[in-house]
């Protein structure tokens, strides 16, 4: 029989939230699988930054600084892709967080920071996967990752905004999962569990996340390169026929 590898040569992959972090783990991870990968992140300087890595390693990469909860320029994001690759086999919606604004309770909780959550971790989603999908119909391929949280099924205090942007990312990924699967295009969810980031570690003291680190079944909390398995093999075609599931990556049960 046939092993299928986790081998991206050939494929275009745009991953948003790029410039740190997971998304750019994967980035870098995807180029040295064989991807061409356009980044997208506000911040254009750490863009920049993490193409000369990617370069000099040999890997096929361009910047597009873009602010994924701003249609209009998601939209330029994936021209400047098919200007440059002609076409996009994946996306991977990294780009969310909470950061500062992570516990909020709801009555003390101003519209503002309601809008600005919500609009980074769900529509931004929806309007990179919009954009995103005209192409992957019109191909009638693609795989697309989209990010949750543990927070999207879980209740947790003061998480009114961001549980609910995640649990919306988890079910606007099963509808769309249903709705495309005619377009042999996959839709799937990456929920992480506690990964040591500078955005994780916004929102909670170190002596509190050591504390969460060591009630982790696996005895520690993750690395951004521990979340790449699990997007290769959402990218590759190695889950030909997975599409519809969300895949915790977190170092156990919760």
């Amino acid at each position: 029989m046939d092993v299928p590898d986790l081998s991206l040569k050939g494929k275009i992959a745009i991953v948003t939230g790029s410039s740190k972090g997971i998304g750019k783990k994967l980035a870098e991870g995807f180029a040295e699988a064989g991807a061409s990968v356009v980044l997208a992140a506000r911040t254009a300087s750490k863009l920049e930054t993490t193409v000369s890595e990617i370069t000099s390693r040999g890997g096929k990469v361009i910047a597009v600084p873009t602010d994924v909860t701003d249609s209009t320029q998601v939209s330029r994001m994936v021209e400047k892709a098919l200007e440059s690759f002609g076409r996009i086999d994946v996306l991977v919606n990294v780009a969310g967080g909470a950061g500062r604004d992570a516990f909020i309770p709801l009555l003390e909780m101003e519209e503002d920071k309601w809008d600005s959550i919500v609009d980074l971790n769900l529509k931004s989603v929806y309007l990179c996967c919009r954009a995103v999908g005209r192409v992957m119909t019109e191909q009638k391929s693609g795989s697309i990752i989209n990010f949750s949280s543990g927070a999207g099924t879980r209740p947790v205090v003061g998480e009114t905004h961001y549980g609910a942007a995640k649990a919306g990312v988890n079910h606007f990924t099963r509808v769309l999962a249903t709705e495309w699967g005619r377009y042999n295009i996959r839709v799937n969810v990456i929920s992480p569990g506690l990964i040591a980031t500078e955005s994780a570690q916004e929102w909670v003291s170190s002596d509190l996340f050591e504390k969460f680190a060591k009630a982790i079944p696996l005895g520690r909390a993750g690395q951004p390169e521990d979340i790449l398995g699990a997007a290769l093999f959402l990218a590759s075609e190695a889950s030909a026929f997975v599409s519809g599931v969300i895949i915790p990556v977190g170092g156990g049960p919760e």
